[in-house]
């Protein structure tokens, strides 16, 4: 018999927690997308703070180990898309559920669309060619206020250099993907739809933090920020984190 202690949440507790409702909880167990830790035979769910953390404040570790593994693996079923299917099913729950809160009823088209754009972007760019690992990681937490996106692609750089052969870095390629409108049919998405993310973000006054390879962008109330240097640690294709 399990030890209710302060270690567990009622659902009710647990939905405070990630700042979603109670019946979002109930069809995440239902469905299998995040269970209960422990279900009483009365039917009672409890959720471990352990579990709890898992889902929220570990995913941004969880997406950053995934795309800076030498030996590729694939993500835990919560989080992994590995077709546009199952990740347009698991961002029209978020739009759902986005829609749904009035705290974000000025931003939360500006934000989805964003977002939306950045996952659509890692298909549209890798379909028949990723590296090792297909589909993207996609997780967030409305009540912390973050989407998180990551993919094991090509990356910007590779893309973009189908058009621009002349782009020799990672931070180069960023600063245009970011700033430059892209006349190719080839690239328009990744070109063209990288800036609307920005724009969009911008005016829901939210930040972005981009990662490709060994570069690093930061935008934030529209101001463009890039390392110079190579990131200690360069990754395998794309992560994104949305902060709103």
């Amino acid at each position: 018999m399990i030890s209710f202690s302060k270690n567990y949440l009622t659902i009710s507790e647990a939905a405070r927690y990630l700042g979603v409702s109670q019946m979002t909880l109930r069809r995440w167990h239902n469905d299998g997308t995040f269970s209960a830790s422990y279900v009483t035979p009365g039917g009672h769910r409890y959720y471990s703070l352990a579990d709890l953390n898992k889902k929220t404040k570990g995913i941004l570790r969880l997406a950053q180990e995934w795309v800076h593994a030498e030996t590729p693996f694939v993500p835990e079923s919560d989080f992994y898309c590995q077709t546009s299917d199952v990740f347009k099913t698991r961002f029209e729950r978020m739009v759902h559920e986005m829609d749904a809160n009035p705290l974000f009823i000025k931003t939360a088209s500006l934000i989805s669309s964003a977002a939306g754009e950045i996952g659509s972007n890692s298909y549209d760019h890798n379909i028949g060619n990723w590296p090792d690992v297909p589909g993207i990681f996609f997780a967030y937490d409305l009540g912390k206020r973050i989407i998180i996106l990551a993919d094991r692609g090509q990356g910007v750089l590779k893309t973009l250099q189908r058009v621009r052969p002349n782009l020799v870095s990672d931070q180069e390629a960023l600063h245009v993907a970011f700033t430059e409108i892209l006349t190719s049919r080839e690239n328009e998405h990744r070109g063209n739809g990288l800036k609307y993310t920005k724009d969009a973000l911008n005016l829901a006054d939210a930040t972005l933090n981009f990662q490709s390879g060994t570069a690093t962008l930061r935008i934030q109330k529209g101001i463009l920020k890039f390392k110079t240097e190579k990131t200690p640690d360069p990754i395998h294709g794309c992560l994104s984190v949305i902060e709103f």
